[in-house]
């Protein structure tokens, strides 16, 4: 979705994101330190699921014919999940 308008396909921006899952889940904010700690813990998340299309793709059990590409995201992923824990450690976020 990079470099597409988000607004105008519809989709919020983080911050409009975050203020509804507080109002959903009855919080009154997220502090920011642990708004990164889920961003980096979901993307590791996501990691596992897509490695998990990867080998289910390898083993011929693929649900669909773009499980390959698919599976190949996780590597770039998991590379921008430790930079965000690594700017977290840093203290940069």
């Amino acid at each position: 979705l990079q470099g597409h308008d988000l607004a105008a396909l519809g989709i919020p921006g983080e911050a409009d994101y975050v203020a509804q899952y507080c109002r959903r889940t009855g919080r009154a904010s997220i502090p920011a330190a642990e708004w990164e700690y889920y961003l980096a813990f979901n993307m590791f998340r996501l990691t596992a699921i897509l490695q998990g299309i990867m080998a289910r793709a390898m083993q011929g059990n693929a649900a669909s014919q773009e499980a390959i590409d698919t599976g190949k995201r996780a590597r770039p992923l998991a590379e921008e999940a430790w930079r965000q824990v690594e700017s977290i450690i840093a203290g940069k976020i």
